[in-house]
């Protein structure tokens, strides 16, 4: 009964996103800043991570969920703990309004597909467009699926081989 009310909930919290942000993909060299959303349900490396950052040459905030944690585990990441979900497990108000004012050139939810709050952080995030492992509240542009099994860090860099392949008209 709370899964249903909270998918409800945000998939109309996506929906009245999705409609009020105009979409536009930007080719990789117009691309600045990324959002990586990630969970902590995925084996984290942060090293791997960091490099990663490190050699794509953008500007790139991770928002980390883990919300099973009492404390943040990075300080250089923006990490939801359990003091930032709602009952619902989903953004607590003051969380979303933060989310509402940060923008970015491209976000990459790499988040496992049926994390209901990075969907919800993926919405929020103002960004013209988003990429993604699939999801049933369509709040990606362009979803990419993840290979078996799953590893974090090749999964990124099929995502970035793609989005260097799309060119702008």
């Amino acid at each position: 009964m709370i899964n249903k009310l909270t998918e409800i909930i945000l998939k109309s919290q996506i929906s009245k996103n999705n409609t009020s942000l105009k979409k536009k993909f930007l080719p990789w060299n117009e691309i600045q800043t990324i959002a990586l959303v990630l969970s902590h349900n995925n084996t984290i490396n942060k090293s791997a991570v960091d490099k990663f950052i490190n050699d794509s040459q953008k500007h790139i905030d991770v928002f980390l969920i883990e919300l099973k944690s009492k404390d943040a585990s990075f300080n250089d990441w923006h990490c939801f703990t359990k003091k930032d979900k709602t009952i619902l497990n989903l953004p607590k108000k003051n969380q979303l309004i933060n989310l509402q004012n940060q923008k970015f050139d491209l976000i990459i939810n790499a988040a496992e597909e049926f994390n209901l709050f990075a969907a919800s952080i993926t919405s929020e995030i103002k960004a013209p467009f988003k990429c993604g492992l699939p999801s049933s509240f369509n709040e990606n542009d362009l979803i990419i699926q993840k290979t078996n099994p799953f590893n974090l860090i090749n999964y990124l860099n099929d995502v970035l081989r793609y989005l260097k392949l799309i060119k702008e008209k």
